[in-house]
């Protein structure tokens, strides 16, 4: 699913949602993709291509590096040198495990192809990541922030955010849980047909991409 150039992309992905997530239900089939540039597995199904920006959730080691100062000369010397030393060796170690915690990372933009097994795309310009279907525990849409938020059975959470991401959510539920989620999955309830032509606004509800961990 591609966006077109010109006018508002956030308007226009919303729409597109709601149109995928009706013409699903009335039971239209996924479009699909005449070609894409990866192997796929046999029988598996290419359906679209989308622009979103991709951040996974986890934690992870680091080092730094703590001073042992020696200090020579008069005890309030000595003793503020010490002071200071263990001021910084602090500091550095906060900031290690600050940089060390669960948050969001690899933040980037990408091509994420959708097939009917799996989200596949290539992080960092030459990792190629699957997210297959069959392992989500919980696929919620976070319409609000335009955002789509996998867990899975193994492996860390997944975001997918930007204008494609509501139709990328209709397509997710629709291929991991069926129809009758599409139609009561309450993260999808605003895309009812009322609600065009809208959505969350682009200029308050996704700025910056900051959601909670």
């Amino acid at each position: 699913m591609s966006l077109p150039e010109g006018g508002d992309p956030w308007a226009e992905g919303w729409t597109q949602a709601v149109k995928l997530r009706q013409a699903l239900l009335d039971g239209h089939p996924l479009p699909t993709l005449p070609y894409v540039p990866m192997r796929l597995e046999q029988g598996e199904v290419a359906h679209a291509r989308v622009g979103v920006e991709y951040a996974r959730f986890y934690s992870t080691n680091v080092s730094y590096r703590q001073s042992n100062g020696f200090f020579f000369g008069s005890p309030a010397f000595v003793v503020t040198g010490l002071a200071v030393n263990a001021i910084g060796n602090a500091a550095a170690r906060s900031r290690a495990q600050a940089m060390a915690a669960a948050q969001w990372r690899e933040r980037q933009g990408v091509d994420a192809y959708l097939t009917d097994r799996r989200i596949l795309t290539c992080v960092a310009g030459h990792r190629w990541l699957s997210f297959w279907h069959q392992g989500i525990i919980e696929a919620a849409p976070l319409l609000e922030h335009w955002s789509l938020l996998e867990t899975f059975q193994q492996g860390d959470p997944v975001r997918w955010t930007g204008p494609a991401a509501a139709w990328l959510a209709v397509a997710v539920i629709h291929l991991a849980y069926g129809d009758d989620q599409l139609a009561h999955h309450p993260g999808l309830a605003a895309l009812a047909p009322s609600s065009l032509p809208g959505g969350p606004s682009a200029g308050t509800e996704h700025g910056g991409y900051e959601f909670p961990g």
